[in-house]
């Protein structure tokens, strides 16, 4: 799936992982981690962890999110097939979704909503704009919107949006907004799974 993801072009420009882990204590993990990313020279661009999981099923339940930035994609390549990398992710395989699309600046202190999403084929991402468009009325921002790759995990997901509000109370009025409660439910109808986790920095 790497190679498939990684073609010729983007294996030399910049390319852009989400990782996703379910692990109750990834301080150990990341250390490794860690060191994998420097020999490749990676940067952690944000990391955060689960305040609730607000769509999906329990094994969306994601402990740990981290937004990591490569120079090239050949070096996701290089470490995702290194020996390292497989022994490190044999008893704790985490989700890992690609794009060639920059993400946003985060402010650390804000909260995240990462929404997951399998869009229907020929579904074009634009069709959401009136619902995430729609944060706006509540100091949220659109930081994100991408297609993804699976490049780690069985996910069907092959779009991302990731919205930024000052803090949760601001993220849980716009989810309770009537406006938002009928661009949700109207939305279902493009996207075949969803994943909705709210995130903050740690």
């Amino acid at each position: 799936m790497v190679s498939l993801a990684l073609d010729e072009e983007r294996r030399s420009t910049p390319y852009y992982l989400v990782h996703l882990l379910a692990e109750r204590e990834p301080a150990a993990y990341f250390q490794t981690f860690g060191g994998l990313l420097r020999e490749e020279g990676a940067q952690l661009l944000w990391r955060g962890s689960l305040k609730a999981l607000l769509a999906g099923r329990s094994r969306d339940e994601f402990t740990d999110a981290a937004l990591l930035e490569f120079s090239e994609g050949s070096s996701v390549v290089q470490m995702l097939t290194s020996s390292a990398y497989r022994t490190l992710t044999r008893d704790r395989a985490p989700v890992l979704l690609g794009t060639a699309e920059p993400p946003g600046p985060i402010a650390q202190d804000e909260t995240l909503l990462l929404w997951l999403l399998e869009l229907g084929e020929g579904t074009d991402a634009g069709v959401l704009k009136p619902l995430t468009g729609s944060a706006g009325a509540r100091n949220g921002q659109l930081i994100w919107s991408t297609p993804v790759a699976v490049l780690e995990g069985e996910r069907s997901w092959n779009h991302l949006i990731l919205l930024a509000f000052p803090d949760t109370s601001a993220l849980e009025a716009w989810l309770d907004d009537p406006e938002t409660v009928t661009e949700r439910a109207l939305s279902r109808r493009y996207y075949d799974a969803e994943a909705m986790l709210e995130l903050g920095s740690s």
